[in-house]
């Protein structure tokens, strides 16, 4: 689907460009987009490769295990059926990085621990109730200290760019409530329907 918006925003740029006879307009800001994109990665890259090795540090030194040991509750209520620690340990890691904001980081660690859950799952095509659930809350995680924003305010010249924390954490709790929420909701009603099956 994204191939065909992108397709589509390229085709009405070339159209625009021609009804107005400024196709040089168009070739122009192309160019300037593409330079503009990469030396934003750039400058995410930075960001990206401290998390992961922060996380790497934290997995390798014990303190995931620690931080997992306190969250057990937790993780028991989000993902009942879910027993492999490696697993538990790989999604706890995700969902520290967004807490703390790196959001592009924990992608890194989410694909894993997706990867990871769909092996259990046996590689259906239809998701578990713990890969919804891990989806959900990954999506609608609450962030602390969004630093990934803070720092695109602050490239695109933000007077504050830490404003953004309080409505970013106000955001996240009610996101991640209602997601939560939601997931709950149907693995409810899917195990209401298996029983009268």
């Amino acid at each position: 689907m994204m191939n065909y918006i992108w397709a589509g925003m390229l085709l009405l740029g070339i159209v625009f460009s021609i009804i107005n006879n400024r196709p040089d307009l168009f070739t122009q800001a192309l160019m300037e987009s593409c330079t503009d994109a990469v030396q934003f990665m750039i400058g995410l890259t930075g960001i990206i490769a401290v998390w992961c090795g922060l996380m790497s540090i934290a997995k390798d030194s014990g303190l995931i295990d620690k931080i997992a040991a306190k969250a057990a509750p937790a993780m028991k209520f989000l993902f009942p059926t879910e027993k492999n620690k490696d697993t538990l340990v790989m999604m706890l890691m995700s969902f520290t990085a967004n807490v703390f904001g790196a959001g592009n980081s924990a992608t890194v660690f989410s694909l894993k621990a997706m990867e990871m859950l769909d092996r259990e799952n046996g590689g259906s095509p239809v998701a578990s109730d713990t890969m919804c659930m891990f989806m959900a809350v990954s999506m609608s995680m609450i962030q602390l200290v969004p630093i990934t924003i803070i720092k695109i305010r602050s490239d695109l010249g933000s007077q504050a760019p830490g404003d953004i924390i309080m409505p970013a954490i106000l955001a996240g709790l009610i996101s991640m409530g209602a997601s939560i929420a939601a997931c709950k909701y149907f693995e409810a009603r899917e195990r209401r329907r298996s029983r009268c099956r």
